[in-house]
C-alpha cells in the first residue's frame, strides 16, 4: 500500500488502505508463484491449493482475490487474521511513533504484555491469531490453504510452528507478498518448509 511504500505503520484498526499499483503487481506475481505448489519445482510434492482464507483488511482481500482468480477458487474471511492494532501509532513512521512517547515505545518493543496507546499487546493479539490457526486447520484438514494476512500474523504462525518464545515475533523478516509455508499436524507439531520466499518479486 502507499503506507508500506512510505514505511508507515499500518495496523488492524487504522485507515485500511487499498493496494497500490506496486501492490497489485506483487499480488499477480505471488499468484503465479503459488501455481508451482503441487505442480513443479521444490514445492511439487505439496498437495495443490484448494482453499484461500484472508484477513478482512482491504489489502489482504484484494491480494486474496487475485490469487482466487488465478486458481478459480472462492475466498473466505477470518476476522482473527486482521493485523495487530497499533492504536494511535497507526499511520506514523517508527521514528514518529517513538517521538510521541519514547518510554512507552521502548517498553513496547519486544514486550509480550505492553500495548501501544489504544492498541493490542502481543499477548492479546497472539490469542486471537492462534484461534484463527485452529479454525483454519479444523475447517481445512488435509488441504493446502493459502492464508493471506499481514506481517504480525505470519510471524505469529511461524513463532507457533517453531515452538518459540515471544521474542520470535521480532526475528523473521516478512516482505509484502512473500511466501512462507508451514505444514501443520493439528495442535501437535509443525514443519516449516520456507520463510519469506521472494524470488517471484
Amino acid at each position: 500500500t502507499a503506507l508500506t511504500e512510505a514505511r508507515k505503520i499500518s495496523g488492524g484498526d487504522g485507515d485500511d488502505p487499498d493496494l497500490s499499483e506496486v501492490g497489485r503487481l506483487d499480488a499477480a506475481a505471488v499468484a503465479n508463484a503459488l501455481a508451482q505448489i503441487g505442480s513443479q519445482g521444490s514445492w511439487q510434492r505439496i498437495a495443490p491449493i484448494s482453499a484461500i482464507v484472508t484477513s478482512p483488511m482491504h489489502r489482504a482481500r484484494q491480494t486474496a482475490q487475485v490469487i482466487a482468480d488465478r486458481f478459480g477458487l472462492s475466498v473466505s474471511e477470518n476476522e482473527n487474521l486482521r493485523e495487530i492494532s497499533f492504536g494511535t501509532w497507526d499511520g506514523l513512521s517508527h521514528e514518529e511513533a517513538e517521538n510521541t512517547d519514547a518510554e512507552l515505545w521502548n517498553a513496547w518493543r519486544g514486550s509480550w504484555s505492553v500495548s501501544p496507546p489504544e492498541g493490542e499487546s502481543l499477548e492479546v493479539f497472539d490469542a486471537r491469531l492462534q484461534e484463527a490457526r485452529r479454525q483454519i486447520v479444523e475447517r481445512h484438514a488435509g488441504k493446502t490453504v493459502v492464508v493471506v494476512a499481514h506481517v504480525m500474523p505470519i510471524r505469529g504462525f511461524l513463532r507457533w510452528a517453531f515452538d518459540a518464545a515471544a521474542a520470535a515475533y521480532w526475528r523473521p523478516q516478512v516482505a509484502p507478498c512473500s511466501i512462507s509455508i508451514i505444514r501443520v499436524w493439528g495442535d501437535e507439531t509443525a514443519e516449516v518448509v520456507t520463510v519469506n520466499h521472494t524470488a517471484h518479486l
